[in-house]
């Protein structure tokens, strides 16, 4: 295995690592705080759903007034409608970043790449240079569109549910978020499995990427030594091993989002077993346990995706490191010519 190749396991956050990879962001400045701006707005949007259904609720069906009720029912799809707007915005400009930067980056590498020394190439895996330049590079754009702005809006819709929570009801808040510590247990164990997994895919790209190129220019080594049969063993392996790769990854989804479906039920049955006391003696209202109910829902989905995107942005961040250790290599064939190519006779 190339020392380039080896999986980056249980680093501590590269903020200089971080730093290098904004630079590239520097040309899209206005595009990125516009995509800042949608999510930090689309945080506070979401809460105002919740909100205006436990207001239509309490003021307009417990207290029957038809018209009010139309009027709030149309400015709930009016805010949906918003919201989808936005939502497009956000996800369209998200991605549109994370490709016009991964662009950048493949081109900068790929002339880097050019002026190597020959030397380096016999001493490296071509493949390896085209993981690097393809693959690694498309981890990268995930930084952007599924990454660090990503999971800032998720952070801040989870404490401004929280807040909202906490404002209608403590009481009742406490009972919502009573499987939030397995919640996170359990999202801290698939976050650490997940990425695993996935330094294993991408080693294993890697090693499949190198082993194909490799035996395709050489093919004809590999046939006039009779090495069909024994190459052929060699990639079935390596095919296994990006197979099982992938196989305990899909397990960990597998187990983990089942998971959070139970607690969050569990977490809603506390809240209409909870709520219904409090609806009977008079100290909750049939929306505040709408409210609840809404948001319960809308909670354990940023968590549940939180632990993911953190290892989308943490397998970007270790693609990056790998592809900014070939653009720091040192083999540049010098250009210190004099001639200029009018003065050449050709002869």
């Amino acid at each position: 295995m190339s020392r380039q190749d080896k999986p980056i396991a249980g680093k501590a956050f590269d903020l200089k690592l971080f730093r290098r990879i904004f630079a590239y962001v520097k040309p899209y400045k206005v595009i990125f705080i516009l995509c800042m701006f949608t999510t930090i707005l689309l945080s506070f949007l979401t809460i105002a759903r919740p909100l205006l259904v436990a207001y239509t609720i309490d003021n307009f069906v417990v207290k029957p007034n038809m018209n009010m009720l139309l009027t709030m029912t149309l400015v709930m799809i009016g805010l949906l409608i918003v919201e989808a707007v936005l939502n497009f915005i956000n996800d369209y400009y998200t991605s549109w970043l994370g490709q016009n930067i991964i662009r950048d980056m493949r081109v900068k590498i790929f002339r880097h790449i050019i002026t190597f020394r020959t030397k380096y190439f016999d001493n490296t895996p071509i493949g390896l240079l085209v993981t690097r330049t393809i693959s690694d590079i498309e981890a990268i754009a995930d930084i952007f569109s599924q990454g660090f702005i990503v999971i800032t809006g998720d952070i801040l819709t989870l404490a401004i549910f929280i807040a909202a929570m906490f404002w209608m009801n403590w009481e009742l808040t406490l009972w919502a978020l009573a499987t939030l510590p397995l919640l996170l247990f359990s999202a801290y164990i698939f976050k650490n499995a997940v990425k695993h997994a996935f330094q294993d895919v991408r080693t294993a790209v890697a090693h499949l990427n190198t082993f194909v190129q490799e035996h395709i220019t050489g093919m004809n080594i590999v046939q006039i030594f009779n090495r069909e049969k024994v190459e052929m063993e060699k990639f079935k392996k390596i095919n296994a091993e990006h197979r099982a790769a992938n196989i305990r990854a899909v397990w960990s989804y597998s187990v983990f989002f089942p998971v959070v479906e139970i607690l969050a039920a569990t977490s809603i049955g506390l809240v209409v077993w909870k709520g219904g006391e409090e609806i009977f003696s008079g100290a909750a209202t049939p929306g505040e346990i709408t409210f609840f109910i809404m948001l319960v829902n809308m909670f354990f989905r940023p968590i549940r995706m939180l632990a993911d995107r953190v290892n989308v942005l943490q397998m970007g961040m270790v693609a990056s490191e790998r592809v900014f250790k070939v653009m720091d290599i040192n083999s540049v064939i010098d250009s210190v010519g004099k001639k200029a190519a009018k003065d050449i006779q050709g002869n």
